[in-house]
């Protein structure tokens, strides 16, 4: 762990010549684990790296944070990096992890600083795996398996309690909710009834308890299946050596009609003779995702949504046909919302579907003047084409509602087009001199240029046995209300760079990094274009020293120190300047002001210092890794409120400090290491202090339920104190800002933000790994603490307005009834406000991943003669998590659970075999 090279992109560095903070994750901790997207397996696996899924969807992207938020309205994501050439973050459904031979964090201002202002929030450097020179090696990979709900915390009514529930309400307030209350014999109305209807009321009533419908059951599947093959070889000579691969990935969704499948090629080229070497490196990966709709919306057509609303005396089917509002009259009624079936009916009659194509292709060129001095290209394209359509099928009740115009169904089609090209050029000079004096300069001249471009077409009328293409579309008129929307945008950006490098090592103790770079980028205005970013960092191996050597317990002992600056550009591409848009003026085409742009736009800086500690103990056997960083951010792109007379409500600035500073450790150690029994075990922890430090003058400003306030972390909570339920009344009281109670309510004037941050302080993850004679077995654990996030789901689960019509969490029952009851639900009668009520402890410890393999002695596979090797396994992923959440999935990429696709439990076997 403390002699593993660190690839910077630009030059190669053991950690011995590396001052910088560095976290290597092996790719055998990502190769052939069952989940589509790489970026969610790097959850715990280094410290200081903050992975949060927000979704379960398969393929879905995860928000990655390296040492916490720097930024309030700029992009947060590290740089990746792969084989060198800058990829485009969060697009990783179609790659396949098995082919990584590492993934590298760099988190400190060596690394940042080098990229400039592409580096800001960290870089992940990906290297992906290559020949060796020996004869050609077949290895073959299949794993086959389920997914299906990890959490099964469903605490919504059954039909017996529902239909109590709507009585009970009906005599508190009088209110009808629905059946229970309707043809309820204590309901006034029905008191002076004729008996053969009051017997035919309560006939309703005992047909209606017979059903008791289990949603999840409607809308998710109990065993997904899981699918992968992967085929791989690799092999050459001294002189030219390649690897190539080809996998298939079929995984379903938990929640039905929701899937991923993905085909991906790679093939990597090395070449190498006196003076010259050349690695060509090529991918594709082609993915057909289909999607639910609606995710993470209070809509009803979203599947995860309708599990909720959906009463359970709703029977979806009479003699096999799916009831809806739209049949509902022809086949007899119902005494229901038919918000399960609608659902239903929507899923089986659209799509929503991606299908990306991702190539990537680069090659890394070098030639040598001497062994010492070396001239390096590096070129590389990442490309992506998504194709997005979405269907409502004609004839349909979704494709004959108010919202599609015509009501006879509808089609749409977006194609986004991403490219971003690097190209790197520079001369390095290498050599050791005397013997102890070991000298690395470069210095490289680099072009980044990125271009995106999408359109969009939406028709509507569709042709049935058309629907789902194009062709179908009916062209529209005024008359028949058939109007297309068409829509489309390009943008695009560039950056050009001067880097210089420097690196000394002295008597493989002393250790100094410098580098330099100046960034020239579009997104700023032409005086604010250019600026420089630098680093040092040095470092010293006390365990070098003679001193030291008669400490025989103590392999390594080296400190290190950093320091530098980086930044980052707008992620809007053109913010500065004042735009136009299409518009229309007396019915004929015009252009208008569109935004006010700020010719004094900058970039937002960065200044990061950090030192660590290095320290391998007792034969090797306990490893330490040690981090302390501050972390400070300055110019943060805010948007300044205007006076609506200005034709505009906001511009972007430059104003206001955050500041992470904080703590990592990683460490490791060999409980037992013997020839026939190795065990393993180690942990990381991140602590991270997030705070504003400045707001350019203003001390806060609000965001919805969040505030930006001096002495704050970014995206704390921001809302009206929850007081409790008064005993006598059932009414809620609260809290004003002098922590006084009140029973009065008032967002502007009450919010206070005493409830921390949607962001976790500490986050990390632990293992345990056993090996005995050819059986191992890992274990490993992730976990992230201190944090909060909003219940949403509960504003319309226990909610007495029109959602109470859909059906309601139990916790219902427990509401104030009469004075003195003393409970935390008020009468149901009671106004329902949003609250700290509704902030609930999302701190989780979760069973991510459990490995269990068998490797087949040589002894049996050796008079096969075409079978080198050969492995089995069994494994689990998200099989365990431990939490206080209330609801499906306690990870989360925003702060605010809504309706998300919770997160999976995967559990597959496979077999790994090499020819």
């Amino acid at each position: 762990m403390l002699d593993e090279v660190a690839i910077t992109g630009y030059s190669t560095a053991t950690r011995r010549q590396y001052t910088g903070a560095v976290s290597t994750i092996p790719g055998n901790q990502v190769n052939n684990v069952p989940m589509a997207s790489f970026d969610q397996l790097l959850q715990g696996r280094a410290a200081g790296l903050y992975v949060a899924s927000g979704s379960g969807q398969p393929g879905a992207a995860a928000r990655v944070l390296i040492r916490g938020q720097a930024t309030n309205g700029g992009t947060t994501s590290p740089l990746y990096v792969v084989d060198g050439i800058a990829v485009e973050s969060g697009v990783f459904m179609s790659m396949n992890p098995s082919d990584f031979e590492s993934v590298i964090i760099l988190k400190d201002a060596n690394a940042t600083a080098l990229y400039g202002s592409r580096g800001a929030n960290g870089v992940i450097v990906i290297n992906t795996k290559r020949g060796k020179a020996g004869d050609i090696s077949l290895r073959f990979n299949t794993q086959h398996g389920f997914s299906q709900l990890a959490r099964d915390h469903f605490d919504m009514m059954s039909t017996q309690e529902r239909l109590q529930f709507e009585e009970e309400v009906g005599r508190e307030t009088g209110r009808t909710l629905g059946a229970g209350w309707i043809f309820s014999p204590l309901n006034p109305a029905n008191a002076a009834l004729p008996a053969a209807t009051k017997t035919r009321y309560a006939a309703i009533l005992d047909s209606m308890r017979q059903i008791n419908t289990n949603w999840p059951d409607q809308f998710l599947r109990s065993a997904a299946p899981f699918h992968e093959y992967e085929l791989s070889a690799s092999g050459g000579t001294d002189a030219i050596r390649f690897y190539s691969s080809a996998n298939y990935l079929s995984q379903q969704g938990i929640i039905k009609r929701s899937g991923l499948e993905r085909y991906s090629f790679r093939t990597n080229l090395d070449v190498r003779t006196k003076k010259f070497t050349a690695a060509i490196n090529t991918a594709v990966g082609y993915t057909n995702n289909n999607l639910v709709e609606s995710e993470g919306s209070s809509n009803s057509a979203n599947p995860i949504a309708a599990v909720y609303y959906a009463l359970p005396y709703e029977a979806p089917y009479v003699n096999g046909v799916l009831m809806h509002n739209g049949n509902k009259s022809q086949l007899g009624g119902a005494f229901d919302t038919r918000e399960g079936s609608n659902a239903i009916e929507r899923m089986e009659n659209s799509t929503y579907k991606i299908n990306q194509l991702k190539g990537m292709i680069n090659t890394d060129l070098k030639y040598y003047f001497t062994d010492w001095l070396y001239a390096s290209s590096n070129l590389g394209m990442d490309y992506r084409e998504n194709v997005e359509t979405r269907t409502i099928r004609p004839g349909s009740h979704s494709g004959s509602q108010d919202g599609v115009p015509g009501k006879q169904g509808m089609h749409r089609e977006e194609m986004i087009r991403y490219y971003q090209f690097t190209a790197t050029t520079g001369l390095t000079f290498d050599r050791t001199l005397q013997e102890k004096h070991r000298l690395t300069v470069g210095g490289f001249y680099e072009f980044n240029r990125i271009k995106y471009s999408n359109m969009a077409v939406t028709g509507y009328g569709i042709t049935p046995g058309l629907d789902g293409t194009l062709s179908g579309i009916t062209p529209g008129s005024a008359l028949n209300s058939f109007i297309p929307q068409v829509g489309g945008r390009k943008t695009g950006s560039a950056l050009i760079s001067l880097v210089g490098l420097a690196r000394y090592l002295y008597d493989e103790k002393y250790s100094l990094n410098v580098s330099y770079r100046r960034d020239g980028s579009s997104t700023l205005p032409e005086k604010n274009r250019w600026h420089g970013f630098y680093s040092v960092g040095a470092g010293y191996d006390l365990g070098r020293e003679s001193f030291m050597q008669r400490l025989s317990w103590i392999n390594t002992l080296r400190i290190r120190a950093s320091y530098g600056s980086s930044a980052a550009p707008s992620a809007q591409n053109f913010a500065y300047a004042a735009g136009y848009g299409a518009s229309r003026y007396d019915g004929s085409p015009a252009v208008i002001p569109t935004s006010v742009g700020n010719s004094e736009y900058n970039w937002e800086y960065t200044n990061t210092f950090n030192a660590g500690l290095d320290i391998e103990l007792l034969n090797r056997r306990i490893r330490l890794i040690a981090d302390w960083y501050n972390r400070s951010t300055e110019g943060l792109f805010l948007e300044e409120q205007l006076s609506q007379t200005s034709g505009f409500s906001s511009r972007p600035i430059n104003a206001g400090t955050i500041r992470n500073r904080g703590i990592e450790a990683d460490l490791s150690g060999d409980i037992i290491r013997t020839k026939d029994l190795t065990w393993s075990a180690g942990f990381n922890i991140a602590l991270n202090n997030n705070r504003v430090m400045d707001l350019g003058g203003a001390n806060e400003f609000t965001m919805g339920t969040y505030i930006m306030r001096v002495g704050l972390p970014v995206n704390s909570h921001y809302v009206v104190k929850w007081g409790g339920v008064d005993p006598q009344t059932g009414r809620a009281f609260y809290y004003d800002r002098q922590s006084k109670p009140t029973s009065s309510y008032s967002v502007a004037t009450q919010s206070v933000a005493d409830f921390g941050s949607s962001d976790p302080r500490y986050t990390g993850g632990f293992y345990t790994r056993l090996n005995w004679k050819g059986f191992a077995a890992d274990v490993f654990f992730t976990y992230a603490q201190d944090f909060l996030r909003y219940n949403s789901i509960e504003i319309y689960t226990l909610n007495n307005n029109s959602f109470a019509a859909s059906n309601q969490g139990r916790r219902w029952q427990d509401r104030w009834r009469k004075p003195g009851d003393i409970t935390d639900i008020p009468s149901f009668a009671d106004t329902r406000n949003f609250t700290s009520r509704d902030l609930q402890d999302a701190s989780y410890v979760r069973l991510r991943n459990v490995k269990l393999s068998y490797t087949i002695p040589s002894r049996i596979l050796t008079p096969t003669q075409f079978l080198r090797g050969a492995i089995v396994y069994l494994q689990g992923q998200n099989l365990l998590t431990f939490t206080k959440w209330d609801g499906f999935d306690p990870e989360d990429n925003n702060g605010n659970a809504f309706f998300e696709y919770p997160s999976p439990r995967t559990i597959t076997a496979g077999v790994s075999i090499q020819f």
